[in-house]
């Protein structure tokens, strides 16, 4: 067993070694190690961005370029030789817009509705002091540890006399969506002490709706605006229970995506997916921009 004179004597043989390594040998190591770090990075890089890159220079390129058949209408105008066309961006827009529109509408809608419900779960989650309240936080991230086609399922045979309905496919988007705006809220809510806020309110006079609306809401901007972002990130992208869900009337735009790949050529799947991903980056680039602290409580509790 190493008392701790062992440990320190062991300790200060190694900070002697290093001090005995030349300064050259020391530049030389430190500078293999950046270059295998890079080398790394690289690689990384290289087999994430590659496939985004190929699928880009497809939405916009004769893929005939990339070694791949190039697909052509006939009699629309566009010269067969052209290196670069955007028509396969029209042709999407045109085709799956009412998609497109109907998955914007669900995002904002799950994002109100969160905010609504999933705030005062939050705060409930976080300050309430009535029994069953783990129970509660339990269940309402249980849905995140579930398939997407035992939810569905689950919905269809519960709310069967919906089926069909537009609100129907929000109501899978929320069961997914309200556990991240009640995460980020409970977690600002333990991250400082509110109560002594409160007291303070309240020894001013302050009622329980005063309290709620003037202290606790301005504490949470950031978490609410945070909670906002990753829930119309998810219920953008939000594919298994729209796919389960939908009809040809309530189809979402990642379902029309899927149709892309299934159904469609490798120009026009491309051309959606830079569409998809020109309204999911912005937000994703400003969810880790905002997130910090709140994200890694999110993620974690998720």
């Amino acid at each position: 067993m190493m008392t701790p004179a062992t440990i320190e004597a062991a300790e200060l043989t190694l900070e002697r070694a290093g001090e005995s390594i030349p300064p050259r040998v020391r530049a030389r190591r430190r500078s293999t190690a950046k270059l295998l770090l890079l080398a790394l990075l690289a690689v990384i890089l290289l087999v994430v961005i590659s496939p985004v890159i190929v699928v880009v220079l497809g939405s916009f390129l004769n893929t005939s370029f990339l070694g791949l058949s190039s697909e052509q209408w006939v009699g629309d105008g566009t010269d067969a030789n052209a290196l670069i066309t955007f028509q396969w961006f029209s042709y999407v827009l045109k085709l799956y817009q009412p998609q497109l529109l109907f998955s914007f509408q669900l995002a904002v809608l799950s994002v109100v509705v969160c905010i609504l419900i999933g705030v005062p779960a939050g705060y409930l989650i976080a300050r309430g002091s009535f029994p069953g309240r783990r129970w509660l936080e339990e269940l309402l991230l249980l849905p995140l540890a579930l398939p997407g086609i035992a939810i569905s399922i689950a919905l269809i045979q519960a709310y069967a006399v919906i089926r069909g309905r537009w609100y129907f496919v929000l109501f899978g988007h929320l069961i997914y969506t309200l556990p991240f705006m009640a995460r980020c809220v409970a977690g600002t809510l333990r991250s400082f002490d509110c109560a002594a806020l409160e007291r303070a309110a309240q020894s001013l006079g302050a009622g329980p709706w005063q309290r709620f609306f003037f202290v606790v809401l301005p504490s949470l901007r950031h978490a609410i605006t945070l909670g906002a972002l990753l829930v119309f990130a998810v219920s953008f992208g939000e594919f298994n229970v729209s796919f389960l869900l939908m009809t040809p009337l309530t189809a979402t735009f990642p379902s029309a995506l899927y149709a892309t790949y299934t159904f469609n050529s490798f120009q026009v799947s491309s051309a959606a997916t830079v569409v998809f991903l020109a309204v999911i980056l912005p937000v994703l680039a400003l969810i880790q921009w905002l997130g910090g602290d709140e994200l890694s409580k999110v993620e974690q509790g998720a």
